[in-house]
């Protein structure tokens, strides 16, 4: 039996499909760029890890001059210290024993930063770290309008006063996910402004409690929508984007990542043609994941250019079951044929598959592992 060690010089079109493929040139230039911008900002780069789940990406991103990684879940911060990963910021409540457990361990063993955005999220946390003789740093939420977790700006300094004050915390900072950037579409001014008071209200935010007697060493920001206008505002000194480095169907929707940038495609296979001008592949819905299309005609991916000679390139994947997914608008196919599909959302997908494929020119380059999956 072939080991997936064993298709490492292989031709693309010799892997088993689905498979997922990140073009390694299209890779590296999207971390070099997102890594100047950040500069430009005069801001430090600290990516969100969840979108690649692979410590080699991770690991370029470093060289590339990011301060550290973000994570999401308990899965995605013990992976980053088990790979050596040094200074990792868990932008999530550390809600229940288990999240708690994971905080104390990790602790132990690398610089941890936990976002909180109450006093009910952050207080086992301080009770746990306390009894165990260490201090925990923390980072504040602020919601600046994508209304999910956060504290309202208005009362952001009387909680900060709080965790200031808590044993077994130090307030590290503020920060926000100014996600609600995404949602205005393909409208570049709208985009910049909703970003740019995002960036705004949070530097505000921390100004007040500077100026109240607490030290706020961190103002944090993170979204690939809003790279380019978040992080352009005086006072934020940190950009969190993700989805950057890989793009996505998603982000090309919206205008805000170039089709050429994408690097991730998943390659598939067409498996039947029996329903006429609707033609079946198999990628379905574990391969792709079911995140919802920025086009609003509920693709689950879009089929993309063949100029590597994979695929002739046009057509959307409508809808999938689980192994199967349904083609429709593309030119007449033969099964076996390949296609490679964009998905709409890179960290959705990732998450749905143990490896990538790292590729160049057509050529499996490497196999990178997906560490801390649910």
């Amino acid at each position: 039996m072939t080991g997936v060690n064993d298709l490492i010089d292989r031709p693309t079109e010799e892997l088993p499909s689905p498979a997922v493929l990140i073009d390694l040139p299209t890779l590296r230039r999207n971390i070099a760029e997102m890594a100047k911008l950040a500069d430009g900002f005069d801001v430090a780069l600290r990516p969100h890890w969840k979108t690649s789940k692979c410590a080699e990406v991770g690991r370029l991103q470093l060289e590339a001059g990011a301060v550290g990684l973000t994570a999401a879940t308990a899965a995605e911060v013990e992976a980053l210290v088990v790979a050596g990963f040094e200074d990792v910021f868990w932008a999530y409540p550390p809600v229940g024993p288990h999240r708690i457990a994971t905080a104390l361990r990790a602790a132990r063993q690398a610089r941890l930063i936990v976002g909180v955005d109450s006093l009910a999220s952050a207080e086992p946390l301080a009770e746990a770290a306390a009894a165990a003789g260490l201090t925990i740093e923390v980072r504040l939420e602020v919601d600046t309008g994508l209304g999910r977790t956060g504290v309202d700006p208005d009362e952001a300094l009387d909680i900060a006063w709080r965790l200031a004050h808590t044993p077994g915390l130090v307030l590290e900072g503020v920060f926000t996910h100014e996600g609600h950037v995404q949602g205005v579409g393909a409208d570049p001014e709208r985009r910049t402004e909703l970003g740019t008071a995002a960036g705004r209200l949070l530097a505000e935010v921390a100004e007040r409690m500077r100026s109240d007697g607490l030290e706020i060493p961190s103002v944090s920001v993170g979204s690939t929508a809003g790279a380019r206008s978040a992080p352009s505002v005086a006072g934020v000194t940190e950009a969190r984007p993700g989805t950057y480095v890989y793009g996505d169907e998603n982000q090309v929707a919206i205008g805000t990542i170039d089709p050429a940038d994408t690097a991730m495609t998943v390659l598939s296979r067409v498996i039947s043609t029996e329903r006429g001008e609707t033609v079946l592949v198999d990628a379905g819905i574990k391969a792709m994941s079911s995140d919802g299309s920025m086009h609003g005609d509920g693709r689950i991916g879009t089929v993309v250019s063949g100029s590597d000679g994979v695929s002739d390139g046009e057509g959307v994947l409508a809808t999938g079951h689980e192994e199967h997914g349904f083609l429709r608008g593309s030119s007449p196919k033969r099964v076996g044929e390949l296609i490679r599909i964009r998905p709409n959302h890179a960290c959705g997908l990732t998450n749905m598959h143990s490896h990538v494929f790292a590729v160049e020119n057509g050529v499996v380059v490497d196999i990178w592992p997906v560490l801390g999956r649910y």
